[in-house]
């Protein structure tokens, strides 16, 4: 069954939906947690306490007793991320005719993210997508983390757009409940890190944005998908 949605906003949570950064934070915290540390983070702990608590490493090294310092941990962290992305970053496949097509016809696009404004930055720039972005919403920029809905709402403030006319794109729980608690239209991107249970609550679940049929009509966007009852 094929459904048509129509939008004037776009907005997307940036690791594991734009780009495919989640396993190489992972790998960034990891090699952090060991260097200094000798604390062996495991993919398991990381996708429980981090992603799906959306813990700090920091926070969670305290629990386990390792009296870290949250500024040494970035400033070890921050670059092995940066070498990593360098060499192994890629765009969500569709993602790029997307939001071309969203910006030849003026249809706002933002990135509503939990991550450090430092870490959103190096992405976005390796990848030459800053410039579709009206809006960056990251971890400085609200003292509300997801899941509350203030990060999704205070970038639909700054674009000018009601949160009922936004569509989010989410690849985790707790992004999804933001979005959602919002009051947006939220389409889950299922890739090898998460589940489709975790994405249940979705209006919408694709492998990527080339999983989306789209068709802007002055400064509104129409997407639609197949979806399969």
């Amino acid at each position: 069954m094929n459904r048509i949605y129509a939008f004037k906003a776009l907005l997307f949570d940036a690791d594991g939906t734009l780009y495919n950064s989640t396993p190489l934070h992972f790998e960034a915290y990891r090699r952090t947690s060991r260097e200094l540390y000798g604390f062996d983070f495991t993919p398991e702990l990381f996708k429980l306490e981090c992603i799906e608590k959306y813990k700090q490493p920091t926070q969670v090294l305290r629990e386990h007793g390792i009296p870290c310092v949250t500024e040494d941990f970035r400033a070890r962290k921050a670059p092995l991320y940066a070498s990593l992305a360098t060499e192994k970053l890629k765009a969500t496949e569709g993602l790029i005719n997307l939001l071309e097509e969203a910006a030849e016809h003026k249809v706002p696009c933002a990135v509503v993210t939990g991550a450090q404004r430092h870490s959103a930055d190096v992405s976005l720039d390796l990848l030459g997508i800053r410039k579709y972005f009206a809006v960056i919403i990251t971890q400085e920029d609200t003292a509300f983390r997801k899941p509350d809905p203030h990060p999704y709402l205070l970038a639909s403030e700054h674009i000018g757009v009601s949160p009922a006319k936004c569509c989010a794109f989410e690849d985790t729980t707790i992004g999804i409940t933001s979005a959602k608690s919002a009051g947006m239209f939220c389409i889950g991107i299922h890739h090898e890190g998460n589940t489709p249970m975790e994405l249940a609550e979705t209006d919408l679940m694709i492998q990527d944005f080339n999983d989306l049929k789209f068709e802007c009509n002055g400064r509104s966007i129409k997407i639609s998908a197949t979806i399969t009852s």
